[in-house]
């Protein structure tokens, strides 16, 4: 019967509404793409490593509460306070918020700054032009 399922399954979707600033509701949504390695975790009965294997996926859509959540956070959809009761694990919320988020303005930030300072240095490798004669 797992290895039915295993090979059936093509995704599961899953959804919190929660309450946003503003007193509406707003989903959180936790999405899990049958990979070969979920697949194979469902086979074998082991469903406490599925979790680990979608925070560690690289499956282009899948997605835990809690990047959901931090998301929504960091838009200011919902307070700190809301996202950490809704979160399956608060830690790994809390260190998401810490760490994914100033990563990525640190990227951001550096990634603007070497535009800037490539405004003014001259050429690229765009405007340069090879002239190679046969020898």
């Amino acid at each position: 019967m797992l290895t039915d399922l295993a090979s059936a399954l093509k995704s599961i979707i899953s959804q919190r509404l929660v309450r946003t600033t503003t007193g509406g509701r707003v989903p959180a949504v936790e999405v899990m793409l049958n990979t070969k390695l979920v697949s194979d975790l469902i086979e074998q009965g082991d469903f406490s490593g599925i979790r680990e294997a979608m925070e560690k996926s690289m499956a282009e859509g899948s997605q835990t509460f809690e990047e959901s959540l931090a998301r929504l956070i960091m838009e200011e959809k919902i307070t700190r306070k809301e996202g950490l009761a809704n979160s399956d694990s608060p830690t790994n919320l809390l260190w998401r918020l810490q760490n994914d988020f100033s990563m990525a303005a640190k990227a951001s930030q550096s990634q603007q700054q070497a535009e800037e300072s490539t405004e003014n240095t001259g050429p690229s490798f765009t405007e340069i032009v090879l002239d190679v004669k046969p020898g």
